[in-house]
């Protein structure tokens, strides 16, 4: 992801003090007396030319192109939800609404997102939960404009960020939207870092991209963040290349990476993928930690549903690209309502399960959901959840049903299934 460079007259902000290793403080309370930014963070430095990195022999260049039967959720916050009447709604940083998305191939049209709308608040997680292959990286990837042309094609309904029509702006001014103000941290590190280049100087590029700033000051700013993700000497790791680093070490780059410009709106595809679990819950307590500090929106795509419990105020599940239930987390991770997301919660192992027989003791099984996602070339003509779900009867096979609120009359908790519609039962129709 990349933005215009700034332009050769563009004013330099005012120099900010410097520590005592001549990194700029871009974490904690801003110095007294120094300028701070519209949502408080302290300014980013000037460019005073003499202040030259130590990554100068491997600086890449700036390009201008865009490149209810179920337990409770054991890992649910413990802290108690706030009161429906106390609560106070959020204001919506991101709008999705009626997203629907096209693949086109050998003549055929595949639908892969049919009407997926959901809101990202301000300051909020949201996750974006379900199997491989139901749209999740396919909504974020819309979201930034980013689906491979011309396979792929928005074919309806809106994104807005704080106000403004994403689908409605050109290529350019989606340059200075990626990156700078929506950030992404995609799902494998190693294949989204370049292997010629050291990691420091790859986010003094991404810091070049979107601030007026000189390429000294850009590697100091560069080394600050990777301080403030965690990097022991981050001096010396700053010239490593990414082959050098760990895959905790790499994921914590990404995160450096689209942090830099400061975005309003953070998306993590599958932040903890093939990390084992101590660097799991290191990433996890980094990404609270610094949303926290930035007050910055995280739109987190998963399908761990753990992690989910850890980090989101509210879930959209997605099956087969369409949304089958979403609410605040507590209420669907403790009684979820659609067949489905009851499916992936029994699929959790309890506590004290042994996945490996022992002797004189019968092994146990996982409990697991049977099938696989229908074909999107010909989808189903009504739930596309029908073949593989225990309470199916005719009236999903007739129609597609449409979301319900849960309990029926209550606020933010829907499900899209015609078991809150009515008394229908399997075999019967259900109600009207």
């Amino acid at each position: 992801m990349s933005g215009a460079s700034s332009s050769p007259g563009a004013p330099t902000s005012p120099t900010v003090p410097t520590s005592a290793r001549g990194a700029p403080p871009v974490s904690g309370a801003p110095a007294p007396g120094s300028p701070t930014s519209a949502r408080g963070a302290p300014a980013i430095p000037g460019a005073p030319t003499s202040a030259r990195g130590f990554l100068d022999d491997d600086e890449p260049a700036v390009t201008q192109r865009s490149i209810a039967s179920v337990r409770p959720f054991p890992l649910v916050r413990t802290a108690p939800p706030p009161a429906a009447e106390a609560a106070s709604p959020a204001e919506a940083l991101l709008k999705v609404s009626d997203l629907r998305v096209s693949f086109s191939a050998d003549g055929r049209v595949t639908r892969v997102l049919d009407g997926v709308s959901f809101t990202v608040p301000r300051g909020r997680t949201v996750a974006l939960v379900g199997e491989s292959g139901c749209g999740k990286t396919i909504t974020a990837l819309s979201v930034l404009r980013l689906l491979p042309a011309p396979y792929a094609a928005i074919d309806g309904g809106s994104i807005e960020l704080d106000g403004q029509d994403l689908l409605a702006l050109g290529e350019r001014e989606m340059r200075a939207v990626r990156g700078g103000k929506i950030g992404m941290i995609f799902q494998e590190p190693m294949t989204s870092l370049n292997p010629v280049y050291t990691v420091g100087a790859q986010i003094a590029e991404a810091i070049r991209l979107h601030r007026p700033m000189s390429r000294g000051d850009a590697r100091l700013y560069a080394v600050s963040l990777l301080r403030k993700v965690g990097f022991p000497e981050p001096e010396v790791r700053a010239n490593s290349y990414p082959h050098e680093l760990s895959g905790g070490m790499r994921q914590r780059v990404m995160i450096a990476m689209a942090l830099a410009p400061g975005p309003s709106l953070l998306i993590a595809d599958e932040p903890t993928t093939a990390l084992d679990m101590t660097t799991q819950a290191q990433i996890l307590d980094l990404l609270e930690r610094l949303k926290a500090e930035t007050s910055m929106s995280l739109l987190l795509i998963a399908h761990d549903l753990a992690v989910v419990g850890e980090l989101a105020d509210d879930i959209v599940v997605l099956y087969a690209g369409v949304v089958v239930e979403q609410g605040p987390a507590r209420d669907v991770l403790a009684a979820p309502s659609h067949p489905y997301t009851r499916s992936l919660l029994r699929s959790i192992p309890a506590r004290g399960f042994r996945p490996h027989r022992v002797r004189g003791q019968r092994s146990l099984r996982l409990p697991t959901i049977p099938g696989g996602l229908p074909d999107l070339r010909d989808p189903p003509r009504g739930c596309r959840f029908q073949d593989r779900c225990e309470a199916v009867f005719d009236r999903c096979r007739a129609e597609p049903p449409d979301l319900y609120a849960v309990p029926p009359g209550a606020g933010h908790h829907a499900a899209r299934c015609f078991l809150l519609a009515g008394a229908g039962r399997p075999g019967e129709e259900g109600a009207a």
